[in-house]
């Protein structure tokens, strides 16, 4: 009776330590997603966090350009509207008019912004907070280096696939295809210039 009920609480403690090790395989901490040979994350990729683990593309961004009632825009920024209703949307008071630098071509002032995490630059019209927002240029990161324009206006037809591309009066006969820096017409107003060391441009822009 004595063998038997030792046999018995050896067979039990053998069961326990052999489920004890199973449990340890199962929760055992590995290399994260993309990790590398040193466990840290691959060099050239950028995760978006709550995308499941979703490669993020450089030319994500020009998803996000909108287009309501004719003026394009960008995370709720519309061309057209007031400075006052650019601070409401991006919920915090911007760089004052009056300091702000000046394009000579347009006669804008420009100012940085953020919105959403992304990084933008705002052309206004008057130094006043009455000025209206005439322009976003939208940068864009390679990590190649530079742009591909071909990736670039890839992306910007599949957005807005009625795209009319407008030939440099420079170079009337430069076909889109051979255009490093092609500009296209979205409304009678509104445009978007392609600049491959920055990335877009658009709005009510003017271009030489």
């Amino acid at each position: 009776m004595t063998q038997a009920a030792d046999f018995g609480s050896s067979s039990l403690l053998v069961s326990i330590l052999a489920l004890a090790v199973l449990a340890g395989a199962c929760v055992s901490p590995g290399p994260g997603p993309g990790a590398g040979p040193g466990g840290g994350a691959r060099p050239g990729f950028r995760i978006r966090a709550g995308q499941g683990g979703r490669v993020l593309r450089y030319t994500d961004a020009i998803k996000q350009i909108s287009l309501r009632a004719g003026r394009l825009g960008w995370g709720g920024l519309e061309v057209g509207m007031s400075f006052h209703d650019a601070e409401l949307v991006v919920r915090k008071r911007l760089p004052s008019l009056a300091g702000a630098p000046r394009d000579e071509l347009c006669g804008y002032y420009n100012l940085d912004a953020e919105v959403l995490g992304q990084r933008l630059r705002l052309e206004v019209d008057g130094e006043a907070r009455e000025g209206r927002l005439k322009a976003i240029w939208l940068p864009l990161a390679s990590p190649a280096g530079e742009l591909s324009t071909l990736d670039v206006v890839r992306a910007l037809k599949a957005r807005f696939p009625n795209l009319r591309y407008l030939p440099s009066p420079h170079e009337p006969d430069l076909a889109e295809s051979a255009n490093p820096r092609p500009l296209f017409q979205v409304t009678p107003v509104e445009m978007i210039f392609v600049v491959p060391r920055e990335g877009l441009y658009f709005g009510e822009i003017c271009v030489d």
